[in-house]
């Protein structure tokens, strides 16, 4: 009896502060091999204690439906697979999406727990500008950035799947979610207004060191969004902005294509040679997928490319939609956009009836996740990718905000 009530505690803890166990064995899930698997099974490990504790092995949501139809279709990708080693990492990263989610959906339950965790995501965002910075390999688009590029130091190097360097499309894809909370916070917080601006400044120079027009755009496209569906003043100054913009645009649309980078039409016409080819491979796996991370190897075999070198390494099919349905199928891909219609609808229901000095978090927040979605349709973060962690950080605010924002109202 008295080893059963020491041990209550101790599971409790566990179930209560089980981010601190995610964060201990995160490398693992970031950089995984055959032989360290068993160590994956910590996650039900401590979903079955939290069984036992709370009678609940996670947290109910909204967004478990979709989550566990997604669940159900990576353990049919492990069957899919032909390569189950080279699948581990996108298995593994999942796996850590998951844990990170429920972790932080169960460890806010008060507003100060989530003004918090608002402040931890915004410093997560600069600590990846950080590492952009010191571990991109910098590819040059726009030459007046060239000089400066030039002289970043180039300290991360030879980490697994990135040998070379972090992919700037790839950090500048996940640094877009950060930026629309950074700068609500140093508007809406009076407290620490210049530490936000610190971590919003930095953020926004590694994002334009990324040279990611796509990234670019999608930021502004979703401010654009956020903008009109606000209200009738803002819908106003947002159509005055982008008519400015576009009457400005049309005659020097030249140097306007000229300070963008060079090669804007190749990419765009490389896109569309790759696009053809996951809509027939997903033909051809459709209730399956053909397994996480195997588009990179069976593509040159199978669905070569008129435009692309076949010793070329094309990880993804440049779409976020496109890559869900080849890495899980059709049922996952559904899964995938429960997730964003989900947390869509929270963001909607918790924009309306939070609080005014929270409605400036969500809409940052919102602006984030729509940048996110929007930079996916012409690039992408592949479900399991290591920078793809932080999307599912920012899925776990949008449950805690819609929590916090229902009890209130």
């Amino acid at each position: 009896m008295l080893r059963q009530a020491a041990a209550y505690p101790a599971a409790a803890f566990v179930v209560r502060w089980q981010i601190i166990l995610v964060l201990l064995f995160a490398p693992i899930f970031l950089f995984p091999s055959m032989r360290l698997v068993p160590i994956l099974f910590i996650l039900p490990v401590i979903w079955i204690v939290s069984w036992i504790v709370t009678d609940e092995p996670v947290d109910l949501t909204p967004l478990n439906g979709s989550l566990a139809l997604m669940a159900i279709m990576v353990l049919v990708s492990v069957y899919a697979t032909p390569d189950i080693a080279f699948s581990l990492p996108k298995i593994a990263g999942v796996l850590l999406g998951y844990a990170i989610f429920f972790a932080g959906v169960r460890l806010v339950e008060s507003e100060r727990s989530l003004s918090i965790a608002w402040r931890c995501f915004a410093l997560a965002g600069a600590l990846l500008a950080v590492v952009g910075i010191l571990g991109t390999n910098w590819i040059t688009k726009v030459n007046a950035l060239q000089p400066l590029i030039a002289k970043l130091p180039q300290l991360i190097r030879g980490v697994p799947g990135q040998t070379e360097g972090f992919q700037p499309n790839a950090v500048a894809g996940a640094l877009i979610m950060f930026i629309p909370i950074q700068l609500a916070l140093t508007f809406n917080r009076r407290a620490n207004r210049v530490l936000h601006a610190v971590l919003l400044l930095l953020t926004t120079t590694t994002l334009v060191l990324t040279q990611s027009r796509g990234a670019w755009l999608a930021l502004l496209l979703a401010s654009f969004c956020w903008l009109l569906w606000l209200g009738r003043r803002p819908r106003i100054a947002a159509l005055a902005i982008a008519a400015t913009a576009i009457l400005v645009a049309i005659p020097a649309r030249h140097l306007v294509i000229q300070s963008v980078g060079s090669n804007l039409s190749g990419d765009v016409a490389g896109r569309l040679d790759l696009w053809s080819r996951p809509i027939t491979a997903i033909g051809d796996f459709p209730f399956t997928g053909m397994g996480m991370n195997m588009f990179r190897r069976v593509l040159p075999i199978l669905y070569p490319t008129f435009l692309t070198s076949p010793d070329t390494d094309i990880a993804h099919a440049h779409n976020h939609l496109l890559q869900a349905a080849l890495d899980l199928g059709l049922p996952g891909l559904i899964a995938y956009l429960g997730l964003w219609f989900g947390a869509a609808a929270l963001l909607i229901r918790s924009h309306t009836t939070a609080p005014p000095e929270q409605r400036s978090l969500v809409g940052g927040l919102a602006v984030g996740l729509i940048a996110y979605f929007l930079f996916g349709t012409a690039d992408a973060i592949a479900l399991g990718a290591k920078v793809g962690i932080f999307f599912w950080f920012a899925l776990a605010l949008v449950v805690s905000c819609h929590r916090m924002a229902t009890r209130v109202s």
